[in-house]
């Protein structure tokens, strides 16, 4: 759900207070439709987010570090230049529309001082970022550009004049009267209910608010306007005129709505019309709007971008199993060649009493019973000639057959990798744990890297992996969340006397007791750890899944193997059922 006008003037409201006269010290671009404000205000920094993403615009402190490009976009240079060292005079609503504007006075090159307002308008697929001069309402430039082919109504293009978007036929709550929204509904008494004819009377109200007030004043929000009497009016009034109270004295109480664990709705008031489910309050607007919109907006970006690595993968492990079909065909094609090295040798020593023919019938000394065997033949080619060409058909077989092998064996490798980059993808939790499987795809040659990207990483600016990190009984237990951080957890990290453990023969996470003293291991801890190993692995749901557990002196990377890739010796076993209740209390007293 969308910001509607009640939400964003509760947030304007309490965004003003907490950040007018603050300085702007840092502007950032994390993405194309995002940019991050670092504010300081009585000696406190506020990180103030702005997003005009379609399904998520929105504005709200937020303490999430978002990763940036390398090279600002041309915006985030054109906001630097005119607002960083300047302050925020004021965050004001334009009445109860979605616009707000966020002014700001700084001084130019000459020192003089300098006004520039940045507009924001949060409409959804059509939300913006615009910043103006208000001296003389030209556009320095857009977040967002729009041409005449893009918007008939207005051009959004640096130097042209700024134009409102268009207006809205509606009236505002301080506006209305009880006679205005009686002759309302007697004019428009249609076959729309009594929450559409609000929606599109009131200024301010999105669906869930119109619904609300229908809610409160005891009327079934279905109810068509046709059905609408002297006592329902007054009803109606009555919350209207509540709704008009809480904007004037600014007294907002921010509440979440879930359904089980699931948040589904929230609004700066309680919701009546969710009475039943769990409503939970906070304590400011901009929390819960980071809260229900940010972690949405995460959520639903941290599928998109899982659902499209698992494509790459699954498309590659397809083009493997095709191709490992093709290779075992071929293998399978020896035994065809050994038909041909036979006919070859019984043409061969048959050659005394053989004629030029479409076929030979010759004894099979092959055979126990040396029964008479038909050998197709070339008729133009001599029966020593046949046996030549059966040689050279065997030959071929041979070695293809052999070529086939090894590719086989290579292409079985790949697969094995590919469903450990699979299994890592199904146990990440984080945008940036994706982010280090995308570049471990990158780097492999299966995703077109980014030039930024690869630039960045010349540069060894790529952060370290970090394993997770327990503590069981004193003792200290890492366990690698990728093929990447696998390789820097046992390579990097992990000592020769400590212990290093994974399930055997199944994609899963390197898993490291940390045994700086080389004290004895309790059978708790090792049998923990080899639970842990089990849970990150495909053999999370499985009982008695086998796990390999050796000092880390015992294994060992052949060179050239791809990352996450060891080979172990002096290994013991334990077989372990994943307790999940217990490995997720450990996980949740994690240092995560």
């Amino acid at each position: 759900m969308s910001l509607d006008g009640i939400a964003i003037r509760a947030l304007t409201e309490e965004l003003n207070t907490l950040l007018a006269g603050g300085r702007i010290d840092k502007i950032q671009q994390p993405d194309s439709q995002t940019i991050i404000f670092n504010i300081r205000q009585r000696g406190q920094n506020h990180k103030l987010l702005i997003s005009i993403h379609p399904q998520s615009a929105r504005f709200h402190i937020t303490n999430t570090n978002k990763p940036n490009p390398q090279q600002p976009p041309l915006f985030c240079m054109v906001l630097r230049k005119y607002l960083e060292g300047s302050k925020l005079q004021s965050i004001k609503q334009q009445g109860l529309e979605r616009i707000v504007h966020f002014d700001f006075i700084g001084y130019d090159e000459l020192g003089q001082k300098s006004n520039k307002v940045l507009i924001c308008e949060f409409m959804g697929k059509h939300s913006n970022m615009i910043l103006i001069n208000p001296k003389t309402n030209l556009i320095i430039d857009s977040i967002k550009r729009l041409g005449s082919s893009t918007s008939q109504y207005r051009q959004v293009l640096p130097g042209l004049t700024y134009i409102s978007p268009p207006p809205q036929k509606k009236i505002s709550p301080q506006e209305l009267t009880e006679e205005k929204l009686i002759q309302f509904f007697l004019e428009n008494n249609s076959e729309k209910s009594i929450s559409q004819g609000l929606l599109e009377l009131v200024t301010g109200i999105g669906p869930q608010t119109s619904k609300e007030l229908v809610i409160r004043a005891g009327i079934n929000p279905d109810t068509g306007i046709e059905f609408l009497g002297q006592y329902e009016y007054s009803k109606l009034w009555q919350q209207i005129t509540w709704l008009n109270n809480l904007i004037i004295n600014n007294d907002y109480q921010p509440t979440l709505v879930k359904n089980k664990e699931n948040p589904i709705a929230f609004a700066p008031f309680f919701l009546e019309q969710f009475t039943g489910l769990n409503q939970i309050s906070f304590p400011t607007m901009s929390e819960l709007v980071e809260f229900f919109i940010g972690k949405k907006e995460e959520s639903n970006l941290f599928k998109q971008k899982s659902l499209a690595l698992e494509k790459v993968i699954d498309r590659e492990l397809e083009r493997c199993q095709k191709k490992l079909v093709l290779q075992l065909n071929k293998i399978a094609e020896g035994k065809q060649g050994e038909k041909y090295k036979i006919w070859g040798e019984l043409l061969t020593a048959n050659l005394y009493q053989l004629k030029q023919s479409n076929k030979a019938i010759v004894p099979n000394f092959y055979s126990e019973n040396q029964e008479l065997i038909e050998i197709p033949m070339d008729e133009n080619l001599t029966p020593n000639e046949n046996a030549q060409n059966y040689f050279k058909k065997y030959n071929k077989t041979k070695i293809g057959v052999e070529k086939a092998k090894e590719q086989s064996k290579f292409t079985q490798e790949e697969i094995t990798y590919l469903e450990t980059i699979k299994s890592s993808l199904e146990r990440a939790e984080s945008l940036s744990e994706l982010q280090e499987i995308r570049w471990e795809l990158e780097e492999a040659g299966y995703i077109k890297s980014k030039p930024e990207k690869n630039k960045s990483r010349d540069k060894n600016s790529t952060p370290t992996p970090s394993p997770h990190s327990f503590y069981i009984n004193g003792f200290k237990v890492l366990v690698g969340k990728n093929n990447k951080q696998n390789d820097y957890l046992t390579l990097k990290i992990a000592k020769n006397n400590d212990l290093w453990l994974h399930v055997k023969d199944i994609p899963g996470s390197h898993v490291v007791i940390k045994n700086p003293e080389n004290k004895d291991i309790p059978e708790k801890v090792l049998k923990t750890a080899a639970m842990l190993a089990a849970y990150f692995s495909k053999g999370r749901f499985s009982s008695q899944v086998p796990v390999d557990y050796t000092l880390k002196k015992n294994v060992r990377k052949p060179k050239g193997a791809k990352p996450g890739m060891v080979i172990y010796d002096n290994q013991k076993t334990l077989f372990v059922t994943c307790e999940e209740k217990y490995i997720e209390e450990i996980i949740q007293g994690s240092d995560l």
